[in-house]
């Protein structure tokens, strides 16, 4: 999987809403399909260089369609609605000290849009 630090607009902005969420080792990264990963050392491993994702957030190709459609404004909302309840759940659900094998992945949907 290649991963840059260069985010897309949407990544940028929810890495924003999520700073200190994480501690100071966990970096965000977009993924070669648009998802935002944050990634750093996994607290408790019995290697301490060991770099696991702590979280992912993505948005389902049918939100990526509505975007790419929708007016400047209309985008603009849907971006503000998916700040708020996405960056909720990840702040509800993650704890640094129960980090498993996978990921807490967080999914944005068209559901989610309409409540």
């Amino acid at each position: 999987m290649n991963l840059t630090e260069n985010l897309g607009d949407f990544n940028r902005r929810m890495a924003d809403e999520l700073r200190g969420t994480f501690a100071a080792t966990v970096k965000p990264f977009q993924s070669e399909d648009g998802g935002l990963l944050f990634r750093g050392p996994i607290e408790g491993n019995a290697d301490p260089h060991h770099v696991g994702t702590h979280v992912a957030v993505s948005l389902e190709k049918d939100v990526h369609a509505a975007m790419e459609a929708a007016s400047p404004e209309q985008r603009e909302e849907m971006v503000g609605i998916f700040l708020s309840n996405l960056g909720t759940r990840v702040k509800m659900q993650y704890d640094p000290k129960k980090i498993g094998q996978y990921a807490l992945d967080i999914v944005g949907t068209m559901r989610t849009l309409r409540g």
